[in-house]
């Protein structure tokens, strides 16, 4: 038993690639179905953005830690080194703006798929948080039991903050997925908490608050404004016949 876990947590980042991939292929049509968008659009827009995420992610990654590795092919599918990914949400946002570029401004499709971009971003993140069995890293902060777990290689105790932020999510969704908010603005504001609960719990709490820095703030600001759009979802859906209705 030990031989296979050793196994599975050397190869920790493919295995928790693998299960977002399977997640998202199994969400796809059932997001399409909520939000009454196309089905194999939504699943392009999951597939096109999932590719995008973890490239522009991992070159970012490399191109400020290690520039001269860009050139290597076998260091840049070596997941285990690291992602930036508020550059892969970044791409992901580009990946919308271009599949929705009829569009003028923050109208009812355009938020529609920037919903279905956010559907797809806290999926990823939940599984991703969820395997951090795979990888044997659900390390957080410090914490005294039964906050704290003894974990593999260290003395003290530690909060899984993994688990902490993929069970946040899910009482979020519970309590979003309401029939008093549309499809769109649910998304949209289960997207920005989690843009918020990574940086209360990965940086805050793993780092502490003394390493915040530009990209956690960035990581504020992002939250902020996609909650600010689930509100202006909300206007719109007010003003106008609703497109993206809860389907129930």
């Amino acid at each position: 038993m030990s031989e296979l876990l050793d196994f599975i947590y050397l190869r920790g980042e493919y295995v928790s690639l693998l299960l977002v991939t399977g997640m998202l292929v199994f969400a796809g049509g059932r997001v399409a179905v909520l939000t009454r968008l196309p089905r194999s659009e939504v699943g392009d827009l999951f597939w096109n953005a999932g590719i995008t995420f973890v490239v522009a992610a991992r070159v970012s990654y490399l191109a400020v830690e290690f520039p001269a590795s860009l050139l290597d092919p076998l260091v840049l599918i070596r997941l285990q080194g690291g992602l930036h990914p508020l550059v892969g949400v970044l791409a992901v946002i580009s990946i919308v703006a271009w599949h929705t570029r009829g569009e003028h401004g923050l109208s009812e499709t355009r938020l529609a798929w920037l919903a279905v971009a956010a559907a797809g971003l806290v999926l990823t993140t939940w599984t991703y948080d969820v395997a951090c069995l795979a990888r044997e890293a659900c390390y957080g902060a410090e914490a005294p039991s039964p906050l704290g777990f003894a974990m593999s290689g260290l003395s003290d105790t530690r909060m899984a903050t993994p688990l902490v932020e993929a069970t946040l999510l899910l009482i979020a969704a519970g309590g979003l997925l309401s029939p008093q908010l549309s499809m769109t603005q649910s998304l949209l504001a289960l997207g920005g908490i989690a843009a918020l609960l990574r940086v209360a719990l990965t940086s805050a709490s793993v780092q502490g608050v003394d390493a915040v820095g530009l990209e956690t703030a960035a990581f504020v600001v992002l939250g902020l404004v996609v909650l600010g759009m689930a509100l202006s979802a909300g206007r719109i859906v007010t003003a106008t016949s609703p497109v993206v209705p809860h389907d129930r």
